[in-house]
């Protein structure tokens, strides 16, 4: 499947930034996450704040613990 608007959506590749890290990660079906191999399931905060947005957004991610953090999308795969 081609994702032409570059939109995060299931089965995407993610790369963010929040203000300090770095990271990628591709969102996938909650019975194909794992965390060591960089999969994080469609149902996490982070996937959840980043479904249907684009690179360059900033979105709000709203953490286990209550308080919310800021992400950039720097490119979306």
């Amino acid at each position: 499947m081609v994702n032409r608007d570059n939109t995060v959506r299931v089965g995407s590749w993610v790369g963010v930034h929040d203000g300090e890290l770095r990271e990628t990660w591709r969102i996938v079906a909650t019975h194909d996450a794992d965390a060591r191999r960089r999969l994080i399931s469609e149902d996490t905060p982070l996937a959840l704040a980043l479904l249907g947005h684009a690179a360059g957004e900033v979105v709000r991610v709203r953490c286990p613990e209550g308080r919310a953090r800021s992400v950039t999308i720097l490119d979306v795969s």
